[in-house]
């Protein structure tokens, strides 16, 4: 009769371990239904509330719409937009007014003698001067345009990273709820046994000691998660975190082109533009140089009258500067040379981002093939392993030793499937960064 309660509450046991172990895969995968995605913009604004969940494409809109870099870079845009005004605008005439022959001596003494000229210049500038001043503006609009997609992107980036990071804490901190959980239930267990003289009384200061542990390590990913939702909240240019937790997904890995079709794009992502737009205005200050070569001629008219006769006479004046085609020859050399340097920096530069990408593309296919691994083969296995070692410890074949080292392997696969997910959606968010492109989800049906 022993005997066959003791099957009978083995089988029990083993059922409630069963359930528990699909209880903590769905913790692990449910509701994780947005896959990160630099390029994604949420439908609708929201505003910041502490109790509503949050999504990538909501974070990033609240980063655009109150991240000082973002305000920053719209200044910056304002400031050229004067800029290019100000470069529109043509030389403005200059009145003058000269009087000679006073406070002298003899005739010319008190002001008897003075001749005084009301008079007028006007700056005319040749060589199209001001058309060349406002290219140059605009190529400098240019340039601070795509610097700005650049730190757009950037930050958008960062907001994601930090997202992902939240999301794979949040997994951490359901597995080790799940771990003490199960720790619990093994020193219950355990205490039944001793109870009933049938385990040593060692084995439950073990078991205890597990518990304690699991707790400690539950505690500890408590605190990387609001370590995590304070980065996040930083990150989107917030001080006060406004939103409870994170949804999004860490199993669902978008697949990314061969590497030959994104080392297209990067000719057309913000560092590649970027050295067009430098390359413009170059071209533009070069011009500018050599419209210096023409000189400009100052034209002036008056009125000039003299105290002693009462007469009032017109004054005409023309002014052209010497020797100007020399400097600007100075300036033509220096120009030239900054406009060639930018070819050579480019191409060092676009070296530089196929080796990166390159790099972090292979990091995406090792991570993709090790989260497949783990997935598939791995983690089915570890799972197996415990069940079967729980299901011959509750019938007294296996010790507690054994016990606990297949929880623990079973933990440490979880967490490195966890792990290895959100290694692949960084690398993912770096391409995406380096080429400016968006990454479509596998599964357009989870798009919120």
């Amino acid at each position: 009769m022993r005997s066959l309660r003791h099957s009978l509450a083995g089988d029990i046991m083993f059922r409630v371990f069963i359930l528990r172990r699909a209880r903590c895969a769905t913790l692990i995968l449910m509701g994780l239904t947005c896959p990160p995605a630099l390029q994604a913009a949420a439908d609708q604004s929201i505003s910041p509330d502490s109790t509503r969940p949050l999504s990538l494409q909501q974070a990033l809109r609240l980063a655009e719409s109150q991240h000082p870099a973002f305000t920053s870079w719209q200044a910056r845009s304002r400031e050229a937009d004067a800029a290019r005004s100000a470069a529109a605008l043509r030389p403005p005439p200059e009145l003058s007014f000269e009087i000679e022959n006073v406070l002298g001596t003899g005739q010319l003494e008190g002001v008897s003698g003075a001749t005084s000229t009301l008079g007028m210049t006007q700056l005319i500038e040749r060589g199209d001067r001001r058309r060349r001043r406002m290219d140059s503006a605009d190529s400098a609009a240019g340039l601070l345009d795509a610097r700005s997609r650049m730190a757009r992107l950037d930050v958008r980036a960062e907001v994601a990273r930090r997202f992902v990071h939240l999301l794979s804490d949040q997994s951490r901190l359901s597995l080790t709820r799940e771990a003490s959980a199960l720790a619990a239930d093994t020193l219950s267990e355990v205490r039944r046994r001793v109870k009933a003289a049938r385990t040593p009384l060692a084995e439950q200061a073990r078991a205890e000691v597990s518990v304690e542990r699991a707790v400690l390590a539950e505690e500890h990913a408590e605190h990387e998660l609001n370590a995590s939702r304070r980065q996040l909240a930083a990150a989107m240019g917030r001080e006060q975190l406004g939103f409870s937790h994170a949804v999004g997904s860490l199993t669902n890995l978008p697949k990314v082109a061969e590497f030959d079709v994104l080392v297209t794009h990067l000719e057309s992502a913000p560092d590649a533009l970027q050295y067009a737009a430098i390359s413009r205005l170059r071209e533009s200050e070069l011009r500018m140089s050599q419209a210096r070569r023409t000189p400009d001629v100052r034209i002036g008219a008056g009125l000039r009258r003299s105290e002693a006769t009462d007469d009032v006479g017109l004054v005409f004046s023309a002014s052209v500067p010497l020797f100007g085609r020399d400097q600007a020859a100075s300036g033509i050399d220096q120009a030239q040379a900054r406009l060639e340097r930018v070819e050579s920096d480019r191409d060092q530069a676009m070296l530089r981002l196929k080796a990166q990408l390159y790099t972090v593309y292979q990091e995406l296919q090792h991570a993709l093939i090790e989260f497949e691994a783990q997935r598939d083969r791995v983690v089915p296995k570890v799972n197996q392993a415990l069940e079967q070692t729980q299901y011959a410890y509750d019938r007294g074949r296996y010790s507690l030793l054994e016990l606990r080292d297949a929880q623990s392997e079973w933990l440490a696969q979880r967490a490195r499937l966890i792990e290895v997910a959100a290694e692949y959606q960084t690398h993912l968010i770096e391409i995406q960064r380096l080429t400016g492109i968006s990454i479509p989800a596998r599964n357009a049906e989870a798009q919120p």
